[in-house]
């Protein structure tokens, strides 16, 4: 059972056995490993034996400026970084101005959600300054927020994963 999130994710890359090449997971490029390991979920990669080395090789990679493995095999994307839930809708994502300013600016990745159809005058004083604002709400962190996409003959699918092997 601990394998089998790693079983549909090696038919989906091609790598695991009854496939016409004959492949096996343990086969795969370093990248394809990397990518079947971070996808596993139920349980993640860390409760996976044959993933914990690979992650383990991934990450001193990382911290080397090594930069994310490839699989050509997989049809994958480069991984991504999400590490905000989607705002509600008709909300947008936001961050505040940096450098003190006042004002939001949209960002895909900000940790504000603002509902940009009602805005607000704030004004400062008698000196007549005055600022638009709008509603905001935190936004909520995802617990993988890292992602790669796999496209495939039934479209393309965002799988989200965790580099702390929760």
């Amino acid at each position: 059972m601990k394998h089998a999130a790693v079983r549909v994710m090696a038919l989906g890359l091609g790598c695991a056995p009854g496939i016409a090449s004959g492949a096996y997971a343990q086969d795969a490029s370093f990248g394809c490993k990397v990518l079947l390991c971070a996808a596993a979920a139920a349980p993640g990669w860390s409760g996976i034996p044959y993933c914990v080395p690979v992650m383990q090789t991934l990450f001193r990679q990382l911290t080397r400026v090594g930069g994310w493995p490839s699989c050509l095999e997989g049809n994958a994307s480069g991984f991504g970084y999400e590490p905000y839930q989607a705002c509600p809708a008709g909300l947008t994502p936001v961050r505040s101005a940096s450098d003190g300013v006042l004002g939001l600016s949209a960002a895909p990745n900000g940790d504000l959600c603002a509902d940009l159809s009602k805005p607000q005058q704030v004004c400062a004083g008698g000196d007549g300054g005055c600022s638009t604002t709008y509603p905001t709400t935190v936004r909520d962190p995802r617990s993988d927020p890292y992602y790669v996409d796999i496209s495939s003959t039934n479209g393309t699918q965002r799988f989200y994963f965790s580099l702390q092997g929760d």
